[in-house]
């Protein structure tokens, strides 16, 4: 009877407690505490001005008495608090901030008090001067343990400490750099004193090396400047690279560079100058966030109070007792951790997930045990009103800006309220899979934008496939594009046989310059070097600068549609692409809203790790994309699992919206942008030579903004090789069929197929006869071929001797 009082009375004491629960969102908290922090401040200071009435005179006395001197840095501190609060950060930041503009003040109160003779200290603090009370017992005290001179050091050093942990401003960082910069500019004006008067310019003084002249006489120019900014530049680096020939360079009347032969190392036979690109990284300006928009409005997860008790509550009537581990508001969901006792199978807690859903009338919720990192469990329930994480939000983060790699990807928020950030190139390919309206294609927009917003034309090209032909159409006129955006199941196989193409001959070129991967080829470019080439008019050996090979981005909209009609060349394709194109900077992007077997077959999945899982029907979907379960309880709307190398278990991640109105604007801006610089291109008559890289060497199918035309077989010159050749053959043996191609040339049977299909089409053979060997209806029919023993070979192997076979396989 006791033990039911008194949970009565504690059920009725919590009640009474919710029921003056305002239930304060924590940015109404912050904005109570900016404004009583401003307030104080504009009290104190009219107080100190005697403007403040009766009240101001007593907090001026008080004042004076508290901080002396200091008093006229309290208001100013005050306010630097309420500029702290004003940003929306976690708990630690504020007190990491605060703490530190509070050691900067009281170091500046021992300060103006340490100087006072030890005798005078007190009377100083009463009369209202040097640091008031607080500044004398700081000074007294380091008096007394450590002496005047080195309490002097020691309130520097912590007013140094202060600053930096209050403007995250490295003091000793600041003096070297400026001591660097010094000591640099003392260097670069006495090495171009000396190169001037080693060329002979002893017209021009050193007092000439003002700095409002420095970049119109500079002859130390950059490599990298000069691959953009000279119309023909002429040198080589090669290993044996120490020294620059400076008297080669020179400069014209009219203040143009002349570069005779500035070379590095041995003087190559032949060079030939590279000519930019039409959009290049130059003139490339990146597209603004102003035109993106920004998240409004605060994740709200109801009463976390009592979620916890339900929790406890729930988990305790099945004999699992819970130690509360904290909670995380996340956009959409929040994650509520415990730490369970110990013996309790972690099978035993995922298995109530049903219960716990229906004690807490949310639905669904995900148990993750344990979290990966630590010993806690973590049950993440859906919050009352969740928020919407904008794609601005996500590129102008801090984690965004740290990541240094060009092929950054903006994926979204996790529960910890963290933008997570994935690199495209260590992935190195990606997987997305999700039901209809989950937010798949919102996904693959964001992760557009996120590459448009870092590189130029120059830098990133990317091949759109979009068979529903209404997702990715409007990127179709961007320059970034190799070709529009594809809708045509033929012209997808054709593309991807491209990109397996373009990646053998980049594979060539980087064993030409001894290079791993394309970021090491790129640093080799930028440093002008050449490599061995052989003249296809001469024969000779001669050398040629390295082309810029900008990354290349593969976008499937939609696999399930591909899969159907062209299952095995796509899949083989894919195959090839997701093992190899990694080092020469081919990357995949794949995405499916049927994750089926069928479709994301074993081979795709071995070669592509890196994948996203958004809402899906069951668990056996889920298991398909990351081969487990939780994609089924997942919310929608971009809510999603990111599972890569990275981590073992996926992370649960809120994907940054961005709407159809963002992607247009910011696809105008870029069309605009690349309309004027052709059209300045035109306006100038300069002859610019397109390059996407290695394929312009094997293919003819690019036209003169770029674009490859995927509606011709990439296949084609190889066939009309063989072609040639089998045309030669049957035309001398005088019959044709496909199990003689086989044998003659090694090809497989489809291959020989085609081929005696082509020979038909263009009446060199004739049409099938049964088993019978196809006649030769041209240029075949040779006296000599019909009655020599050598040339009558029949088909199929019968009455066919070693001897004759060894003549026709020659």
């Amino acid at each position: 009877m006791r033990n039911k009082s008194r949970e009565k009375n504690t059920k009725e004491e919590k009640n009474i407690e919710e029921d003056f629960n305002l239930n304060l969102k924590n940015s109404v908290k912050r904005g109570i505490a900016i404004v009583l922090l401003l307030l104080m401040t504009i009290l104190f200071s009219f107080g100190f001005l005697d403007s403040g009435g009766a009240f101001g005179n007593f907090l001026d006395k008080i004042g004076g008495m508290i901080f002396g001197w200091g008093k006229w840095l309290f208001p100013i501190t005050l306010f630097l608090m309420a500029i702290v609060l004003l940003y929306k950060k976690k708990t630690v930041f504020y007190v990491v901030k605060i703490a530190g503009l509070i050691i900067a003040f009281l170091s500046l109160l021992g300060f103006f008090h340490i100087f006072y003779e030890s005798n005078l200290l007190l009377t100083v603090a009463k009369n209202g001067q040097g640091g008031g009370y607080i500044g004398y017992l700081i000074a007294f005290y380091l008096i007394k343990l450590t002496g005047k001179i080195v309490g002097i050091i020691f309130l520097i050093a912590f007013f140094s400490i202060g600053v930096m942990i209050a403007f995250n401003f490295s003091v000793v960082e600041f003096f070297i750099n400026l001591i660097k910069t010094k000591k640099a500019q003392t260097e670069e004006i006495k090495n171009k004193s000396e190169k001037i008067n080693n060329s002979g310019g002893s017209s021009l003084k050193e007092e000439d090396f003002s700095d409002d002249k420095k970049e119109d006489i500079s002859v130390d120019v950059e490599r990298e400047s000069l691959a953009y900014n000279i119309k023909e530049v002429k040198f080589v680096e090669g290993p044996s690279a120490n020294k620059k020939n400076d008297e080669d360079i020179s400069v014209d009347e009219d203040g143009e560079f002349n570069i005779k032969s500035a070379s590095f190392g041995n003087k190559p036979k032949n060079i030939k100058p590279i000519k930019i690109n039409k959009i290049s990284a130059d003139l490339w300006k990146l597209p603004p966030l102003t035109l993106l928009d920004e998240s409004i409005g605060e994740a709200y997860s109801g009463n976390i109070d009592e979620n916890i008790d339900i929790i406890k509550d729930t988990f305790s009537n099945f004999g699992i007792a819970l130690e509360d581990g904290g909670v995380k508001i996340g956009p959409a969901v929040t994650q509520y951790s415990f730490r369970p006792a110990v013996g309790v199978r972690l099978s035993k807690i995922v298995a109530l997930g049903d219960d716990l859903a229906l004690a807490l009338a949310a639905h669904p919720i995900r148990i993750e045990a344990p979290i990966p990192g630590k010993s806690l469990i973590g049950i993440e329930v859906p919050n009352k009103k969740s928020i919407m994480i904008r794609l601005k939000n996500a590129l102008d983060s801090q984690e965004f800006k740290e990541s240094k790699s060009p092929l950054s990807l903006a994926l979204g928020k996790n529960v910890e309220g963290n933008f997570i950030i994935g690199d495209l190139g260590k992935m190195p390919h990606l997987l997305i899979a999700g039901a209809t309206g989950t937010g798949k294609s919102v996904c693959i927009n964001s992760i557009i934008l996120s590459l448009l917003f870092q590189n130029s034309p120059d830098d990133l090209k990317m091949i759109l496939v979009d068979p529903k032909r209404v997702e990715l159409s409007l990127y179709n006129k961007i320059p970034h594009l190799l070709s529009p955006v594809i809708t045509d199941n033929k012209k997808v196989v054709n593309s991807l046989k491209w990109a397996v193409r373009e990646m053998e001959e980049r594979y060539k070129i980087l064993e030409s310059v001894g290079s791993r991967d394309l970021e090491s080829y790129l640093q080799k470019f930028k440093k002008g070097m050449t490599r061995d080439i052989i003249d296809p008019d001469t024969s000779e050996v001669v050398k040629e600068q390295l082309k810029k090979l900008p990354f290349i981005v593969i976008i499937i909209d939609e696999l399930a549609d591909l899969m159907v009609s062209h299952g095995k060349d796509v899949e083989g394709a894919i195959m090839r692409l997701a093992q190899m194109a990694r080092a020469v900077g081919i990357h995949l992007i794949i995405s499916t809203q049927r994750p089926s077997v069928e479709v994301l077959t074993g081979i795709i999945k071995a070669n592509i790790t890196t994948r996203i899982a958004l809402q899906v029907a069951s668990q056996i979907d889920s298991r398909t994309i990351i081969d487990m379960r939780g994609a089924e309880n997942l919310l929608g709307k971009g809510d999603l699992l990111f599972l890569s190398s990275e981590s073992p278990k996926p992370r649960r991640l809120q994907n940054s919206f961005v709407s159809e109105q963002e992607v247009r604007r910011v696809v105008d801006h870029i069309i605009e942008q690349a309309e004027r610089i052709y059209k300045k291109d035109e306006d100038d008559d300069i002859e610019d030579e397109i390059s996407i890289g290695a394929s312009s060497r094997h293919d003819a199918t690019v036209d003169n903004f770029g674009k490859v035309d995927f509606s011709i077989s990439q296949e084609s010159e190889d066939e009309d090789a063989i072609y040639s050749e089998a045309k030669e053959f049957v035309l001398k043996v005088g019959k044709a069929s496909a199990s003689l191609l086989q044998r003659r040339f090694r090809i497989g049977y489809n291959r020989a197929a085609r081929l005696i299909d082509s020979l038909e089409r263009d009446g060199i053979v004739g049409e099938a006869d049964g088993s019978k060997p196809r006649e030769i209806l041209s240029g075949g029919n040779n006296p000599d071929n019909k009655e020599s023993p050598d040339n009558q070979i029949k088909d199929d192997g019968e009455d066919v001797t070693q001897e004759q076979r060894e003549k026709w396989q020659i």
